[in-house]
């Protein structure tokens, strides 16, 4: 079965942002050289390679079409990012120090029929992509260091694979989540929308005001997409989609004064302290638009044409008695042309608590619940499909961390006909 929104209606897997991307805040930073192959090649200073191997099993446990149905999806990146800038003080950075190429190739294997077997119009997993070799970014970043702005150009998604920025329909939150309908662009899927693995030719442009936030402002150039989606020998399984995307946010931090929550964690009694693992309060508000054309004889099942929307999320810091560092945060979308959107709105929300067991300080816990709507238009007879998600995810060392979770779908496939989904699975993360 095809495996992309401009393809089906019926089981649509999630092309999302990358589940390796660490939370982070509105601030490019150099990436961390911590890997163990960075320093055994003796890369310079200017010079970050990272191999990072992600292996989501999962188990369809009770409910669904095909009770115990299971497989295993497994994604393996290799990134290089080239920068005078890394490993100085921005501070002194001077203006070559601010700009720093990305180049990332990742490559997927597995079985990605997981929620067709089950039922599910959207996948439990985030890596779910059509299987092969992808480019998934090729780009020159202008970091903002201490300045005002910033700027991407090249080959990129959405949300951006290798900066570290939440990029746009995506807020840092979202990273810590296993499903698909979480980490990702607020389970947004507008024909033609550029979503990892899926990059297009774009612009990112964003101001930076330490009072008012961040304005940011992209556009991508559509035309191309499978042909890039294909240059490594993957098959997309998407028709060629002719048009452009432009999307417009504002992110700030609500809480500028918390300058706490930018700082490592004292722990309790001790003299010891730990990384925080959650994101900064933040509210982004943003706005995209899409024309496309497919070259397909069923384009017009598919949505084409102008789609427009708005969406928004806010992250805000809790004081809990268990734990260390909470986060509790909601988002959604609305689609202003829902005729041509599969699915119109979505709304999701969660609870996050960093160290909730004393021995394991960095750990994290996270509880997350969503409802996405279909489209009366598109999907006739289909009314919305939910999701909650609990898991846990446990600090190893830099190099390994383990994510066990458990995952209640409701009412899939929209229908009413599908038993839910009690599902499991845990996620290897391995960062060499």
């Amino acid at each position: 079965m095809p495996l992309h929104p401009f393809v089906s209606l019926e089981a649509v897997p999630k092309l999302f942002a990358s589940a390796l991307a660490l939370a982070s805040s509105a601030v490019f930073a150099p990436p961390a050289r911590t890997g163990p192959i960075q320093s055994l090649l003796g890369l310079p200073e200017w010079a970050d390679l990272s191999v990072t191997v992600t292996a989501q099993p999962m188990v369809g446990v009770v409910g669904g079409d095909q009770p115990g149905a299971s497989n295993w999806y497994q994604a393996v990146s290799l990134g290089l990012s080239l920068s005078s800038g890394f490993g100085k003080d921005q501070d002194n950075w001077s203006e070559l120090d601010h700009w720093q190429l990305n180049v990332e190739v990742t490559s997927d294997a597995g079985n990605p029929n997981l929620n067709t077997d089950l039922g599910s119009a959207f996948t439990l997993q985030t890596l779910v992509n059509p299987v092969g070799t992808w480019l998934t970014e090729a780009s020159v970043v202008r970091n903002r260091g201490r300045g005002w702005w910033e700027a991407e150009l090249g080959l990129m998604s959405l949300e951006p694979v290798m900066t570290g920025e939440p990029g746009f329909v995506a807020a840092p939150v979202m990273s810590s989540y296993f499903s698909s309908v979480f980490n990702n662009t607020m389970n947004l899927l507008v024909v033609g929308m550029p979503i990892d693995p899926f990059v297009a030719p774009g612009l990112k442009v964003k101001a930076h005001s330490e009072s008012l936030g961040s304005l940011g402002y992209g556009y991508f150039y559509l035309n191309p997409q499978t042909t890039i989606a294909s240059s490594l020998g993957a098959n997309p399984g998407i028709p060629e989609v002719q048009g452009a995307m432009q999307a417009l946010q504002w992110t700030r931090n609500p809480l500028p004064s918390r300058t706490d929550l930018s700082r490592p964690i004292s722990l309790r009694d001790t003299q010891a302290s730990v990384p925080r693992q959650l994101p900064l309060p933040e509210l982004q508000l943003g706005g995209y638009l899409t024309s496309t054309r497919l070259l397909s004889d069923d384009a017009d099942a598919l949505g084409e044409g102008r789609n427009r929307g708005i969406y928004g999320s806010i992250t805000w810091p809790l004081d809990l008695p268990v734990g260390l560092d909470s986060r509790l945060w909601a988002a959604g979308t609305v689609s202003l042309d829902p005729e041509n959107n599969p699915y119109p709105t979505y709304v999701g929300g969660g609870w996050l608590t960093q160290g909730v067991v004393p021995s394991r300080p960095r750990d994290v816990v996270a509880l997350g619940l969503q409802r996405t709507s279909f489209s009366s238009t598109l999907s006739p007879g289909k009314s919305y499909e939910a999701t909650i998600e609990l898991n846990y995810s446990i600090y190893v060392s830099d190099m390994l961390q383990i994510q066990p979770v458990m995952q209640w779908i409701i009412n899939p496939g929209g229908l009413g006909n599908t038993p839910g989904i009690w599902a499991g699975g845990i996620q290897l993360n391995l960062n060499l």
